[in-house]
Order: structure tokens, then sequence, then C-alpha cells
């Protein structure tokens, strides 16, 4: 009893598959190439009475590898992080990812939740080296697309600097993270 044990037991995961019907027959190989295809294979959505969260894995050639059901939330809301959203994306070694979720009151208009999630998610697939192809957003009968609203932009690396067109690092000025770096730079000086 006084000894220490000289094992230290670990979790393993282990990635399990199940199959799930989806409009399309052979949506497995199907290549996404435009939002039309994501909302006619996940159209079904629209008749769910609560929010869900799906994210499609892609390979290079943009045909999808898997799909998972990140988040099933409420009737007008549904909490996940973003980190949740690309956790198979990693496991599956996808190239790109579709985002997907549903309105179940029927209007597919993003509320600015979907559009603060959307920029975070974009933002940390950019820093992953994963492409973000779109975040879609089913209703009754239509979707709405970011990417086809030019919603999606790109965003800076984490670690790359703007440069300067004379190829000198841009200097913080005008915040007030830039302005305290500079009193710490005055301080240490005097």
């Amino acid at each position: 009893m006084g000894r220490k044990s000289k094992y230290t037991y670990l979790r393993e995961i282990e990635i399990k598959y199940k199959t799930q019907k989806v409009n399309r027959k052979k949506a497995g190989g199907e290549k996404v190439n435009s939002p039309d295809v994501v909302y006619e294979l996940f159209s079904d959505l629209q008749n769910e009475t609560k929010e869900k969260l799906i994210v499609i894995n892609l390979d290079a050639k943009c045909k999808i590898i898997c799909f998972e059901v990140v988040a099933i939330g409420s009737l007008e809301a549904i909490h996940a992080r973003p980190m949740e959203v690309f956790r198979t994306s990693v496991m599956v070694n996808a190239h790109a990812v579709v985002v997907v979720h549903n309105h179940p009151s029927g209007d597919p208009k993003p509320s600015g939740e979907d559009r603060a999630f959307t920029v975070r998610l974009k933002f940390l697939a950019d820093n992953m080296g994963l492409e973000f192809h779109d975040h879609i957003i089913i209703g009754f009968g239509s979707y709405y697309s970011f990417a086809d609203h030019g919603q999606l932009f790109d965003y800076p690396k984490v670690g790359e600097r703007e440069k300067k067109s004379g190829g000198e690092q841009k200097q913080v000025e005008n915040t007030k993270l830039g302005d305290s770096q500079k009193r710490k730079k005055t301080n240490i000086a005097s």
C-alpha cells in the first residue's frame, strides 16, 4: 500500500464511425464545390426542432471524408467551443471543412452570434493550416452561405507581422497595448 505504482495509466482514443443516411446515395465520395451540394445533402436539418452543428471534413479534392454532429442545442441557440468543431478534422487529417447548422425558426439569416462564431472558426482554421470553405445555415426551403455573401475573410496567421511597403516591420501604435509597451520600454531605459 505504501509503495508507489511503477505504472502510469493513460487513455487511448479510438475513432469509431457509424453510418447515417443523407439525401444522396453517393455522398461519401461527393465533391463539395458549392453550398447547393451541402444544402441538398443536409436539407433534412430544416425539419429539426433543435439547432444542430455539423462539420463536414473534406480531402484535398473537396470530397467528403466524413461529417460529425458536433453539438445539439435548443430551439434558439447552440453552444460549442471552436476546438470541438475541428476535433475530427485533426483526427482524420482533413484538408478543408464546411460547417453547417440549422435554424429551427426556418429563417436562415445569421444572428450576431453566428457571425462572431464564424469569425472565430475561420481564424482558428487559418492558424491550423485547415481551409475553411464555408459556414452554411439551413432554414426552411433555403440556406445562407457566408462564402456566397463574401463574409469569410483571410486573417493573418499567429506570428505573422504586417510589413510596410519598405520591408520594415510595422510599429504597434495608437493602441492601449502599444502605449503600455512604449511606457515599459522607457521605464526600463531610465
